[in-house]
């Protein structure tokens, strides 16, 4: 039984400093809610809203002006537009004039061989009428050509 009075004395006591404590507790509760501090931090969460209401503005401006850059961003050209028309004309330009030479030398080549046909026709007429007013020479020429043909089958 002495150790039950002794644990019942010992618990009372124990009671005793939480009583204490809590009334200790509730003064500090007091004097914390009355003080100045309470005041400052309302103060304080003012200026914090304050603050918060500056930098959802200042994000605004900036949201803005970085959808003004963007859309600049897209309307603006590397390349100028006249720059490109020019550089497009001197391609077409210089494709068709390629092709209207492509097509004159081929023509030019179909008109020396057409003209050397008609040059070797027309000669050869020259030839036969000379030949014919003049036998003497066609004689001295068939003599020249055969030993033309002599000398270059040595």
């Amino acid at each position: 039984m002495a150790r039950l009075d002794e644990i019942t004395e010992l618990l009372t006591d124990e009671l005793d400093g939480l009583k204490q404590m809590l009334v200790k507790l509730e003064t500090l509760s007091k004097e914390l809610t009355g003080s100045e501090t309470v005041q400052d931090i309302s103060t304080i969460r003012k200026e914090l809203k304050e603050l918060n209401r500056t930098q959802e503005d200042y994000f605004k401006v900036q949201d803005g002006r970085t959808i003004q850059i963007e859309d600049q961003l897209k309307k603006s050209q590397i390349i100028p537009e006249w720059l490109l028309f020019m550089v497009s004309l001197v391609l077409i330009l210089s494709l068709s004039i390629s092709g209207y030479l492509g097509y004159q030398v081929v023509q030019f080549e179909e008109e020396k061989v057409k003209a050397f046909e008609e040059g070797k026709v027309v000669i050869s007429k020259e030839l036969n009428s000379f030949f014919k007013q003049h036998p003497d020479i066609y004689k001295g020429f068939l003599e020249w050509s055969r030993k033309a043909e002599n000398t270059d089958q040595n």
